[in-house]
Formats: C-alpha cells, sequence, structure tokens
C-alpha cells in the first residue's frame, strides 16, 4: 500500500521556514552529523519529539517537509524519508482523532 505524500501548500511553508529557520537549522545539523542511517532515523525522532514539545502539534507536518528539504540537500535521504513520514503520521493521526 503506497502512502499519499502529499506537500503541503508552498505559501504555507515559506511562513514556516521563517518561524521555524533555528529548529530547521539545529534539526538538520544534528541529524546529518550522525555516523550511521540508524542513528539518524534516531536523531530524526528526537528532533521532532524536541519541535513537537516546544511547539505543539499544529506545525508538525509543516517542519518535517522542510526538515526534510534541508536533510536531502545535506545527502540524508533516509532521515529525510523519515522526517517526512512523522509528519504525515501526525497530520494523519490528527484526521483520525486516534487517541
Amino acid at each position: 500500500m503506497k502512502k499519499n505524500l502529499r506537500k503541503p501548500r508552498q505559501s504555507g511553508l515559506y511562513h514556516h521556514e521563517a518561524a521555524y529557520s533555528v529548529d530547521l537549522a539545529r534539526g538538520a545539523s544534528h541529524i546529518a552529523s550522525m555516523l550511521s542511517a540508524a542513528t539518524q532515523v534516531a536523531a530524526v525522532y528526537e528532533v521532532m519529539q524536541e519541535f513537537v514539545a516546544t511547539h505543539g502539534q499544529v506545525d508538525q507536518d509543516a517542519f518535517g517537509w522542510l526538515l526534510a528539504e534541508r536533510l536531502e540537500r545535506r545527502g540524508c535521504a533516509v532521515a529525510a524519508h523519515k522526517a517526512r513520514d512523522l509528519g504525515v503520521a501526525c497530520l494523519a493521526h490528527e484526521l483520525v482523532g486516534v487517541g
């Protein structure tokens, strides 16, 4: 089963990128500094949890997409995919109303 990964509207991403630029830079740097794909994925979880603790879940989907873009530019494809998945999973969780 293929997930429907749809990118948030571009105009909204500009606002989020400006609002969370420090979190994005710090998170991407931290994740990219990890030596293996497994530790990068663990760092993605850590960065996303820190984002939610600081800013709440409202913008987690947009943050995940922007973080993934930065990670792709740094050559961290596995971590970028996981960041996107976490953002989409959060959005799906909110839409379904589970938990």
